[in-house]
């Protein structure tokens, strides 16, 4: 797997493809060296020479770390002379409407992207006030391994954000589609989700494909987060071997960090479980990295507090587990979050009150 590392200080800045092709075609060696290290330079050239014909979108998810130089290869040696493309420093970011659209601004400083990178679950993001470059901030996310992050993780979260501003700013300048906060949420969420299970996650033990009831007198509840731009909707769903639905709450927090949501929904599923006097209890929850925390396999400075609240209060059951979902497990919470967010439905509800098409196993409603 491709090494990206720091581009560095060369004698021009180029800013698009072509200026960096041949007459003939061929790739300037040259001018590839002055900008790229060797691995770099060796990965670029191993893609072959540029088509032309490269798509507005990413070509190779399966390689997380392979992203923005995917991107920035793949691309026609002339779009970013077009307006549809990435612009030259005097156009006016049309995002954010404030400022010289770059690379840096629309893709690291823009309002809109500091808003989708806050949503990080790993709660980083660029400080643009230091002069930060594109590079800069790929380098930053790669040393994190050195911190033990997995940043392969955190690789396919930042592609799915850079791919996700460069759709929306193409719709705000071909379409005039306001910015839909709550939009790109979801889409990043869902693709994350979705792109993890396919790409990154072990294919041992295998999980389950749907959601199954728990054991006779065991009570399973599943919580997801729903996120907005500023503030987010928790909701439990716990259901008996019938697959009854006892119990609905949700909860409404005032921030929009997506884990400390999910560990949040978990602390909301232990919270409702006590309250109703249950003794033996699952709770599923679709983050691993939360599931992990919470039975010791991996840590996260954001959700101590949060995982102390799960761990002290499980010896107040018979039995208490936890326990990793993929999405497709979920659905019936992740309706309910999604529901009662929209229509700001918050506390313990009546199961009646609640469209029964929400409670459904097999699909997002």
């Amino acid at each position: 797997m491709l090494v990206i590392k720091r581009i560095r200080d060369g004698p021009f800045n180029p800013i698009k493809v072509a200026e960096l092709i041949l007459d003939n075609g061929q790739w300037d060696i040259q001018k590839l060296r002055c900008l790229f290290d060797h691995e770099t330079v060796a990965a670029i050239l191993k893609r072959g020479n540029p088509s032309g014909l490269g798509p507005d979108r990413w070509q190779n998810p399966g390689a997380t770390q392979d992203y923005v130089v995917e991107y920035f290869v793949k691309r026609s040696p002339g779009e970013s002379c077009d307006r549809s493309q990435i612009p030259n420093s005097r156009h006016l970011a049309p995002l954010c409407g404030s400022g010289e659209e770059s690379v840096e601004h629309l893709f690291l400083s823009c309002e809109v992207a500091q808003h989708l990178w806050r949503s990080s679950p790993w709660g980083i993001y660029p400080v643009c006030d230091t002069g930060i470059r594109a590079w800069d901030w790929v380098k930053f996310i790669w040393d994190l391994k050195y911190k033990g992050a997995n940043v392969d993780d955190i690789f396919l979260y930042a592609s799915i954000i850079v791919d996700t501003l460069w759709r929306v700013r193409n719709d705000k300048i071909h379409n005039n589609c306001p910015v839909d906060f709550n939009k790109c949420f979801d889409i990043i969420c869902t693709s994350y989700a979705d792109m993890y299970d396919s790409l990154l996650s072990s294919p041992t033990p295998v999980l389950p494909i749907a959601w199954s009831p728990p054991p006779l007198d065991w009570i399973k509840l599943n919580c997801d987060v729903k996120v907005g731009l500023e503030s987010m909707c928790i909701a439990v769903v716990a259901r008996d071997h019938f697959g009854r639905v006892l119990r609905v709450h949700t909860a409404r927090e005032d921030f929009s960090d997506a884990l400390c949501g999910e560990a949040a929904a978990c602390c909301l599923a232990v919270s409702i479980a006590l309250d109703s006097g249950y003794k033996f209890v699952i709770v599923e929850n679709d983050s691993r990295v939360v599931i992990d925390a919470i039975n010791g396999k991996g840590s996260h400075w954001a959700l101590v507090n949060y995982i102390s609240f799960c761990t002290k209060s499980s010896p107040s059951f018979n039995s208490c587990i936890f326990s990793y979902v993929s999405r497709t497990c979920n659905f019936a919470a992740h309706n309910v979050a999604r529901w009662a967010f929209a229509h700001q439905m918050y506390g313990s509800l009546p199961v009646s009150s609640i469209p029964d098409a929400l409670f459904c196993n097999d699909r997002e409603v």
